[in-house]
């Protein structure tokens, strides 16, 4: 059984490499982060007022990172990754809802993220999880879905 803890700075060299390059890392992060990914990176990004960084354990490993950034009673749910060697294992799905379930022990009333439309794989996930997505967005890349808590 998995399990979500927050990060550490010796869970940061292990992600780092989960990305190989530049497209990867923009599927990851969207376009707040620059290729070469870097440990300072991911530190910067979670030094945001609400932010906390988390790694999912699976047999003593780590093998996912989610982050949430927390505003008033919104969670917003973000640069979710698996490692790839783990991949295909429902890991994703199990990550996912373990973030969500710290949003709402957090107090959050909502969570909200964004993701790229055309990642099939993990819009399947937040839907069977129970997100939907926003109507009101503008043209881009990127969908908006969010999920009452």
């Amino acid at each position: 059984m998995s399990s979500l803890r927050e990060r550490t700075a010796r869970d940061l060299e292990a992600i780092v490499r989960w990305i190989p390059d530049a497209a990867a890392l923009y599927r990851f992060a969207g376009p707040r982060l620059t290729w070469p990914l870097t440990a300072q990176q991911l530190n910067d990004i979670a030094a945001v007022d609400g932010a906390t960084a988390w790694v999912m354990d699976d047999d003593g490993t780590v093998a996912g990172h989610a982050q949430l950034v927390r505003t008033d009673d919104v969670v917003r749910l973000g640069r979710v990754l698996i490692d790839p060697a783990k991949r295909g294992r429902g890991l994703g799905r199990e990550l996912a809802a373990l973030a969500v379930e710290q949003a709402r022990r957090q107090g959050a009333a909502r969570i909200d993220l964004r993701v790229l439309a055309d990642n099939h794989p993990a819009r399947r996930i937040y839907e069977a999880l129970g997100f939907t997505v926003v109507a009101d967005q503008e043209p881009s890349d990127m969908i908006a879905m969010t999920r009452r808590l």
